[in-house]
């Protein structure tokens, strides 16, 4: 394989990591480490895929695992980052949207999401990418009856906790 079979997967990186929480300012920057940390890991040997699976397939899942862990050691910097906002907060205030029901429904639905428990939440959030639980279990190195038991109890703790939370409108119907 070379580099191109990677830079083709550059979108499901992005998505990946976009899932993973990394914040829009920073998806550029994480989605270009990411990819290039991958092609050093494929010129250095490291990337083996199974006889068994595709290559493209293999490469999809080595992906995912790489982005998931560029993810999670650039939640644990985030203590360390002091950023400044780029634009003057007073000229933001043209473009809210006149009612707030929208942002009330995404935080009730991002509260809802951080109350599971991490290894919940890390599932969850790999299916929400699109991943099928075979594909996040070879990429977390899982059985795949625990990513699936997992993922069905993300579910219900998740549907249970946006059921229970009275914080956000619910939705007319």
């Amino acid at each position: 394989m070379d580099v191109s079979a990677i830079l083709d997967h550059t979108p499901f990186v992005r998505r990946t990591l976009r899932a993973r929480g990394v914040l829009p300012a920073d998806l550029d920057d994480l989605t270009q480490d990411t990819v290039l940390g991958a092609w050093r890991s494929m010129r250095a040997g490291r990337f083996r895929p199974a006889p068994a699976l595709p290559p493209a397939d293999a490469l999809r899942l080595w992906l995912a695992g790489i982005a998931s862990r560029q993810a999670s050691h650039y939640r644990d910097k985030a203590y360390r980052r002091h950023e400044l906002p780029a634009v003057d907060p007073g000229r933001l205030s043209a473009f809210t949207a006149p009612s707030p029901e929208a942002r009330l429904v995404a935080r009730g639905l991002l509260r809802a999401f951080h109350r599971l428990r991490p290894e919940l939440r890390e599932i969850l959030s790999l299916a929400a990418t699109g991943l099928s639980s075979l594909e996040i279990a070879a990429s977390l190195s899982l059985p795949r009856p625990t990513v699936a038991t997992r993922l069905r109890l993300a579910r219900r703790l998740f549907a249970r906790a946006l059921t229970r939370s009275r914080r956000w409108p619910r939705c007319a119907r």
